[in-house]
């Protein structure tokens, strides 16, 4: 008798772990790049809030190759991963992961980066409405007129097109008025700050006169811009935009070199990314509840929630970053 009220209760047990088994949830976040320090944490916030509700979470990233980032989708569906969020490498080519995935019944998201011409799931992502309207508000703020020069991101990325295009209309009524003149305007491949550093070499060559303003995109590229202004003869003070608070953007900004940096609270964006998901794949309609609007792609109106961000200046830098975020320890900035 009492060998049979051992066999009932593993019985009950081995039912018991199998239902939990089949009920529970394991989700994929695939990044672009290591390269991008921000992408690195916002992996790791994701990873960290969905394994606190009992979501198992694969981590990966493309290396900056789209067929590389292809590959590894492929190995997390056959995992058997029910979400998938990515920050794309190429957001047109990423749209043969949304439908592969959509074929084996995974729910997609794109987390910061639209991928175009699919049927997306959901997407998660800053305001670049608002991001350009702050850079252009603060740095008129300490600089309401000279010459200015706008780089951009990389002109692949959505991103970077309609962050150029907020800055130029907010722009626009300082232009008419006659406060500044914007005499160059370009993309910069990769978002990268040598690329940066080479367009403004080359304005600087052309006119031979340094800007009193540059709105640069990225604190990467301010940083190659600096580097530049550091290096050119009778250089004078320039005014500087950025977004992502990086390491060197913060230093460069408590130095005076940079003026402003937008903030994006990385950890409210994914774990806002990491909620959604988890609940779209129990119930898609109660996970796009929880948007707050809506991008066209090319095919559809994706369900989006949009997260603002903060402008840093030398004024509220250490306070948000260090004493209300724990983004940077002190000894980071100092």
């Amino acid at each position: 008798m009492r060998n049979l009220n051992w066999l009932t209760l593993l019985l009950m047990m081995l039912l018991t772990s199998a239902c939990n088994n089949e009920s529970a949830i394991s989700l994929g976040f695939i990044y672009s790049t290591p390269k991008t320090e921000r992408y690195v944490k916002e992996a790791m916030y994701f990873k960290n809030y969905a394994e606190k509700q009992g979501v198992k979470v694969y981590v990966e990233h493309g290396n900056g190759d789209a067929a590389l980032q292809y590959q590894k989708a492929i190995e997390l569906f056959d995992k058997g991963i029910k979400g998938l969020a990515i920050i794309a490498v190429n957001a047109n080519t990423a749209a043969a992961i949304v439908r592969e995935g959509h074929e084996r019944g995974v729910t997609v998201m794109a987390y910061n980066r639209l991928i175009k011409n699919c049927d997306l799931d959901f997407f998660v992502s800053g305001d670049n409405d608002a991001l350009g309207r702050m850079m252009v508000e603060e740095i008129v703020k300490v600089k309401p007129t000279g010459d200015a020069v706008i780089l951009g991101g990389d002109k692949y990325d959505r991103n970077a097109v309609e962050l150029m295009e907020a800055i130029k209309s907010y722009l626009n009524p300082h232009v008419e008025s006659g406060r500044i003149n914007v005499k160059y305007e370009t993309f910069v491949e990769e978002w990268s700050g040598e690329n940066a550093a080479y367009e403004l070499e080359q304005y600087l060559s052309y006119t031979g006169r340094m800007p009193d303003i540059i709105f640069a995109g990225f604190d990467g590229i301010a940083n190659g811009c600096i580097d530049v202004i550091e290096n050119y003869d009778g250089a004078k003070q320039v005014f500087i935009s950025g977004q992502d608070a990086t390491i060197e953007g913060a230093k460069n900004i408590m130095a005076g070199k940079q003026q402003m940096t937008a903030f994006h609270p990385l950890n409210e964006a994914s774990t806002k990314a990491a909620e959604v998901l988890i609940k779209l794949v129990k119930n898609k309609s109660k996970g796009r509840d929880l948007a707050n609007s809506a991008v066209n792609n090319g095919q559809k109106d994706v369900p989006t929630v949009k997260i603002p961000s903060v402008a840093l200046t030398k004024e509220n830098l250490e306070k948000v970053l260090i004493n209300e975020t724990g983004f940077y320890k002190r000894e980071q900035l100092y």
